[in-house]
């Protein structure tokens, strides 16, 4: 699980479920069929600003989009599609080191909203992301997630102890749904 920013093309008439809709419809239009020449060009520009502003980026390179990952703990993981770019940042951190890693987001952010002119959508919040004043909040709430989703260590028993919430060994899990 991450926290997600999308970037996207969009009018400012458009709400974002109308943005949303034509990026879907696009991605089925296109399905496999390898970038064109000219977005592949658009995408590796970007790829090289991003790896030229933060060296520690690893490239991964197919005939649709680029990936980006840091070599480092950070869990962050930068996506460029033709039409659509997207930054994901792992549930792994909280405090100060939560803080560290969504400074490195907002960098990126920075030099992908700079290149492309296109809004930031934050479906965390449900809404676009301005930069300069929503760094607290997203931070707070990135690192809250993360701690929800991890829990309290004292939660996490093993199965010898007394409380313990995992299954047995051998046993099936069922879904209520």
């Amino acid at each position: 699980m991450s926290y997600d920013f999308l970037l996207l093309p969009r009018d400012p008439q458009q709400s974002w479920r109308q943005v949303m809709e034509a990026s879907e419809r696009l991605a089925v239009e296109e399905g496999n069929r390898p970038l064109s020449p000219a977005a592949r060009i658009r995408i590796e520009r970007v790829a090289d600003l991003l790896q030229a502003h933060d060296p520690q980026l690893e490239r991964f390179t197919t005939e649709r989009h680029i990936e980006l990952t840091r070599v480092d703990d950070t869990g962050i993981q930068v996506s460029l599609f033709s039409g659509e770019l997207a930054i994901a940042v792992a549930y792994w951190h909280t405090g100060s080191a939560a803080r560290a890693v969504m400074q490195i987001a907002w960098s990126y952010l920075a030099i992908l909203e700079g290149e492309t002119g296109w809004d930031v959508y934050d479906g965390q919040l449900g809404r676009s992301l301005d930069r300069s004043s929503d760094f607290d909040e997203v931070t707070g709430l990135y690192a809250d997630s993360t701690a929800r989703l991890h829990g309290p260590p004292e939660t996490l028993r093993r199965p010898d102890q007394s409380g313990w919430r995992g299954r047995a060994p051998g046993s099936k899990c069922h879904s209520s749904t």
